[in-house]
């Protein structure tokens, strides 16, 4: 078997959750400059306070906004695996990574199925495009960084199926048959 790389990007679609959030941060930002207005005009007379809380307040709210413009990359090289969340197409951080060969079990996610959720994990990484985790993969692995942990994600064709050639040959044939 030659070398396998198969590397992919999903970008998360913003939700709700998101949207409530850049809501808060604009209010935020308007609560913030208003006092600033108040305290460097009314209560201090020194006008340049101001615009440092403003600004302090507008770079803070874009900080907040930008952690919230996801992107996961998974990348497969030779069975070993990379789950990393870039923020705002600027800021990597890697979420996990392990062999294939430390899979546990495999299949689609679905969030009511009652044993993945009393299961015991020492993570939890959901790495998936939408919060409702629709038609996403699960992974239970074994990680150097963070132990026994699940992984939901959204592998495309090609990625589930370098990710078959290096499971556990019983795990493969039990959930996806000879084929």
């Amino acid at each position: 078997m030659g070398d396998v790389f198969v590397e992919r990007m999903v970008k998360k679609k913003l939700d709700t959750v998101d949207l409530l959030i850049f809501l808060g941060v604009v209010l935020g930002i308007i609560v913030v400059g208003f006092l600033g207005f108040i305290i460097g005009f009314l209560i201090v007379p020194f006008p340049m306070l101001t615009v440092f809380i403003a600004a302090g307040g507008i770079f803070g709210g874009y900080k907040i906004i930008c952690t919230r413009l996801l992107e996961f990359e998974y990348s497969l090289t030779n069975g070993f695996v990379t789950v990393d969340k870039i923020m705002n197409r600027a800021t990597r951080k890697r979420m996990t990574s392990f062999e294939c060969d430390s899979c546990e079990d495999i299949g689609v996610f679905r969030e009511e199925e009652a044993r993945l959720k009393t299961r015991s994990f020492d993570a939890r990484i959901f790495a998936t495009k939408d919060a409702t985790r629709e038609g996403s993969w699960y992974m239970i692995v074994r990680s150097g960084k963070t132990g026994k942990t699940l992984v939901v994600f959204d592998p495309d064709e090609d990625l589930q199926e370098a990710i078959k050639k290096f499971i556990p040959r019983h795990l493969k044939f039990e959930k996806f048959g000879r084929g």
